[in-house]
């Protein structure tokens, strides 16, 4: 009688451990999943424009760098809250006063309406989403760089932390 319950809780037990493991599992799952931030088509189309002026010419990091400054700077209080206003703060991004975001956001509407957009637009668009999507880090010879400290960059910043192909960060 004791072997039978012996086994009895031994079963109970191990199935009680499976389905904890499968519960904890599910929950992790659950958990990084929300932390992905949501976006908005608006959203995706200035990112995707300031990077396309900003950093079309950079590597994947790099481009995916510029537009996790642009997100730094919509949750820091620093600066506005909303990735356009962030764009067109005042003095903050030469796109923006020499004409070329424009053409850029013009080039953006007239692609996603043929359904289809060029190369460069295309990895711009995967940055933005990225970046839009809460990523902080870019992967530089292999390595993981955090940038959720960053809040400049331009091709010549005075106290720069951190160079990544033709830009500095600080």
């Amino acid at each position: 009688m004791k072997q039978k319950n012996l086994v009895t809780v031994i079963v109970a037990g191990f199935a009680l451990c499976l389905m904890l493991s499968t519960t904890c599992e599910a929950a992790a799952t659950t958990k990084a999943t929300t932390k992905e931030r949501k976006y908005t088509q608006s959203e995706l189309r200035y990112m995707t424009s300031i990077i396309y002026c900003e950093a079309r010419g950079e590597s994947a990091a790099g481009r995916k760098a510029v537009g996790i400054v642009v997100m730094n700077r919509v949750r820091s209080k620093e600066f506005p809250n909303t990735v356009k206003d962030v764009i067109y703060q005042r003095g903050q991004f030469s796109p923006v006063r020499n004409g070329s975001m424009s053409r850029a956001l013009s080039l953006y509407d007239q692609q996603k309406k043929k359904g289809k957009f060029n190369r460069d637009m295309t990895n711009c668009r995967k940055a933005a989403e990225e970046a839009l999507k809460g990523s902080t880090t870019v992967k530089v010879r292999g390595k993981k760089k955090e940038m959720k400290k960053y809040l400049y960059f331009s091709r010549y910043i005075r106290n720069a932390k951190f160079q990544l192909g033709n830009h500095q960060f600080r």
